[in-house]
């Protein structure tokens, strides 16, 4: 008879978020998650004739359905119901307003990062590339400065002028290379560009 009675005064506790029976209430729900679910296989079947999107919405469909079945979708909205009935007897403390903002700030950023493109393995390789490449170029950066800047610390030291003091001469020019001696070819080339009046 008690267990009767504590029944009684939890499915009446129950009663007044939905006005029916929890497994009225299961079945409501199971329906509702499933056509979803089908509106969900029939949208991106219609966009992108992917069999990726028919599996899932298959899967989707079929979730609910056997939750139902096993009597857990029950579970579920007595689950839902007792977060209504926590909401209805907390009071809205500061703690309690963090987590939530907390529990939102993750929600939204799992629905951004559901509509980030999908990355395949070779992109993923690609990157993991790119990253390695960079660092390689990172290490090995440092060290050519520190050479080219030890070899030209001196010239620049050099090429310093100090007040008053002369300007040094210009550096004597470079000897030409020898050049190799003129074959009968090159002869030949040399009248024809000066005929035409190349020099």
């Amino acid at each position: 008879m008690r267990c009767r009675h504590s029944n009684w005064r939890f499915t009446s506790m129950l009663r007044p978020m939905f006005g029916m029976t929890v497994h009225t209430t299961a079945i409501v729900l199971a329906i509702v998650l499933a056509v979803i679910a089908l509106a969900y296989l029939l949208f991106g079947w219609l966009r992108k004739r992917s069999w990726r999107v028919m599996w899932r919405g298959a899967g989707f469909i079929l979730m609910p359905v056997g939750l139902l079945i096993m009597g857990l979708m029950d579970k579920v909205v007595d689950g839902i119901n007792a977060v209504v009935n926590w909401a209805n007897a907390t009071y809205m403390t500061t703690m309690v307003l963090v987590g939530l903002i907390v529990a939102g700030v993750g929600l939204v950023l799992y629905l951004v990062g559901s509509f980030v493109p999908h990355v395949s393995g070779e992109e993923a390789a690609k990157r993991r590339q790119e990253i390695r490449d960079r660092k390689l170029a990172a290490l090995q950066s440092p060290r050519q400065p520190a050479t080219t800047s030890a070899s030209e610390a001196p010239s620049s030291d050099s090429t310093k002028k100090l007040p008053g003091a002369p300007t040094p001469p210009p550096p004597p020019p470079k000897p030409a290379a020898p050049s190799a001696p003129a074959t009968p070819d090159d002869k030949e080339i040399d009248d024809i560009l000066k005929r035409h009046g190349i020099n």
